[in-house]
């Protein structure tokens, strides 16, 4: 049932049809304490229109209004609802119960699909923790998306040509020592990055001299076949080492696109696109600009004056790659650091002169961090993936020890993984964060591991009870259920519209800061409400309330990547 919904009705019921629903529905709030209801709604806007005061409006309200669901109170110029408890019990568990995996989805976004730049890091190139952050926001974006009935449809785009390519090649061919030329058949990102580290730290010794290596290898891509083939089994190489990383965080893709082609595509279309849009793209000391008749955005440069393509043009011919995959597709998000959200402000504006149909959004997120002496490689270079994932598996490991608790591999990589997910999901998407290993795998934090720990909590206490018939006919309804009982059942009712409002807004962060605030909620409840009590009413209704916890825990964990371990 939509409470929410049925208060709406109510209120509106009374005002009259002079009051647009809607309206009422959004003003609704959550109170901040259950001790002043489910549901709050706020008169100050209807005082004019009835030229009455907010007080006596919320007092006539709760005077009027009769509800075999709800209790009314008015309290200054609020008309707070409570819903009656046996009826918030037996409905809340049996729609949990009921539906399963499927509690919390919808169809609020049905016949919508969206193509999302997600996982997107550039073969040769280092693959640090940094990289991670877009594809794990992507994926929790899509699921979120798919959950509430859209249809997401994941891409990578990856930039398989530039000087990085270059680069990586000549300092293998020069400088790589014969027996560590061998491809890795385990780490391959990890290999590869580190030789990009290497070709950077060459240059720095001579740089004139290198650099003009460099540029010659550059030069001789573009016309030396036999280069081109044996610099492709790298890219693929490479590009499969990405693979295994997305494959290890559950980060899935539909499709993958490359700069080569893009760069292709814009190729093909460009006197086409120049031509109909002549009073927009034109020529500045050799270069071609993007007049966006825009003083703060200024001219958007998409060919060098030395006829090099630059993102814009790139972008383009992407667009057009994604619109002949995705025919059927006209909304575009990019999930892309926030160092760019200029740039995206340029590209959109283009976009919208020359393809007024399509939906654009850049989903900015903030770099990733670490504290000052920690998380670097013995060589003071940046932290590659696979070392920090390395570090962060013995860490939790270290932990499950001190701590007594049960573990075996997959469990390690439940939590580490796990914990990876939860610090880069649980911040606003916008903000920098820090991560701290020793902060992130803190039992007693507000962490994954704690989260993950309240699940396997729940597991055990089922797993003991040896009570299987888990439907409300077993339900024990009553008028004075335990403030940490009702505390629970409220949260659990929570989730859908949460659900909801992250998928809205892009908000994974959402859905992380809700399994926090409910597995506090259910420790709680653990602490106070024996489950397994002599009072066999009491103890069936409270296992049914941990099989209802344990349920909507592991949708919402889905929903970020995350699985509860088997056992902690």
């Amino acid at each position: 049932m939509d409470y929410k919904k049925c208060f709406a009705d109510l209120i509106l019921e009374q005002l009259g049809s002079d009051f647009n629903f809607q309206e009422i529905y959004d003003l609704i709030e959550i109170p901040p304490k259950i001790d002043l209801g489910n549901f709050s709604f706020p008169c100050f806007f209807l005082s004019k229109s009835l030229k009455k005061s907010p007080v006596v409006i919320s007092n006539n309200l709760s005077e009027n209004i009769f509800s075999d669901i709800f209790s009314f109170k008015s309290l200054n110029g609020y008309l707070n609802a409570t819903i009656n408890s046996s009826i918030l019990v037996k409905n809340v568990i049996s729609e949990i119960l009921n539906k399963k995996k499927d509690f919390g989805k919808s169809d609020f976004g049905k016949n919508k699909s969206f193509v999302i730049d997600t996982f997107q890091p550039n073969p040769l190139k280092m693959l640090h923790i940094g990289h991670i952050r877009n594809g794990v926001v992507g994926e929790s974006i899509c699921r979120l998306l798919k959950f509430t009935g859209f249809d997401p449809r994941p891409v990578s785009y990856m930039g398989d040509v530039g000087t990085h390519i270059a680069k990586w090649l000549w300092y293998y061919d020069n400088f790589l020592a014969e027996n560590k030329k061998l491809i890795p058949e385990k780490d391959k990102s990890k290999w590869f990055g580190n030789i990009y580290i290497l070709a950077g730290e060459k240059i720095l010794e001579n740089k004139d001299l290198y650099k003009a290596q460099v540029e010659s290898y550059q030069i001789q891509l573009i016309k030396n076949i036999n280069l081109q083939n044996r610099l492709k089994l790298f890219i693929d190489s490479s590009f499969n080492g990405y693979m295994e990383v997305a494959k290890e965080l559950d980060i899935n893709l539909c499709f993958n696109f490359f700069e080569s082609q893009s760069e292709k595509k814009f190729n093909e279309i460009k006197e086409g696109l120049f031509n109909k849009y002549n009073y927009i793209f034109k020529e500045d000391q050799g270069a071609i600009v993007a007049d966006l008749n825009d003083k703060h955005l200024g001219n958007f440069i998409i060919i060098k004056s030395n006829h090099a393509l630059l993102y814009g043009a790139k972008d383009i011919g992407l667009i057009n790659l994604k619109k002949e995959k995705f025919k059927d597709c006209n909304n575009f998000l990019y999930i892309v650091a926030s160092e760019q959200e200029f740039y995206f402000e340029q590209l959109f504006k283009l976009f919208k002169i020359i393809y007024p149909n399509l939906d654009n959004k850049h989903i900015s997120h903030g770099l990733v961090n670490t504290p000052e002496g920690k998380m670097k490689s013995r060589s003071g270079s940046l932290f590659l993936y696979e070392d920090f994932r390395d570090a962060l598996f013995e860490k939790v490991n270290f932990v499950l020890d001190q701590n007594g608790l049960d573990k075996d591999s997959q469990v390690i990589k439940d939590i580490s993984f796990g914990t990876i997910k939860f610090e880069l999901l649980k911040n606003s998407i916008f903000k920098t964060i820090v991560f701290d290993i020793n902060k992130s795998t803190d039992l007693n934090g507000d962490s994954s591991a704690y989260v993950q720990y309240s699940g396997v909590r729940a597991k055990s206490i089922l797993d003991k009870s040896n009570f299987n018939n888990f439907n409300t006919d077993f339900l024990f309804l009553k008028d004075d259920f335990e403030k940490e009982e009702l505390l629970l059942i409220n949260k659990l009712n929570e989730f859908k519209e949460k659900v909801i409002y992250a998928s809205k807004d892009f908000k994974p962060n959402i859905i992380a800061n809700y399994v926090i605030e409910l597995s506090h909620i259910f420790n709680k409840f653990y602490n106070s409400c024996h489950v397994l009590c002599n009072n066999k009413s009491i103890s069936t209704n409270r296992l049914l309330f941990t099989k209802a916890f344990y349920i909507v825990l592991e949708n919402a964990l889905y929903l970020l990547g995350i699985n509860i371990p088997s056992k902690m």
